[in-house]
């Protein structure tokens, strides 16, 4: 049963949406500062900048007991190759998931950007919820 919703959610959307390469405009991106540590300059790893504002967001995919799962939750960050959210369940790493975030324009409302990726880390956080991180493998605005 897990794999058919999987299935027929990434039906719905190949039939609905024409995938192509991840992108979002830069000008809707600020640039993140090193974080001080003591006396140092850490190094910031990210070479992309990333858009710091909380998006509604619907996830679904398999979790790490095989299940199917679909929810609604809220991007913490997105990039033009990855986004972080949190869900309240875990998700076993490199699984695939699909998304369909809301961008907000402020009070009004923006693009929805349909999302594929790929589960690159799942870290616990407090209260039972998870960090999840995932590189975008296909995108398409609507």
């Amino acid at each position: 049963m897990e794999i058919h919703f999987e299935k027929r959610a990434d039906y719905s959307l190949a039939q609905r949406l024409h995938f192509q390469p991840p992108f979002l405009p830069e000008r809707l991106f600020q640039t993140r500062l090193p974080a001080v540590s003591g006396q140092f300059l850490k190094r910031e790893r990210r070479t992309e900048t990333r858009i710091a504002h909380s998006f509604p967001t619907r996830v679904w995919g398999i979790d790490i007991d095989q299940e199917a799962f679909g929810l609604d939750c809220v991007l913490d960050n997105i990039s033009p190759s990855g986004l972080y959210l949190c869900v309240p369940l875990q998700i076993k790493s490199f699984s695939r998931i699909s998304l369909v975030v809301r961008l907000m324009n402020g009070s009004s409302e923006g693009a929805t950007a349909a999302i594929k990726g790929k589960v690159i880390r799942d870290e616990p956080k407090t209260d039972g919820i998870r960090g999840i991180a995932v590189m975008i493998t296909d995108c398409c605005f609507y």
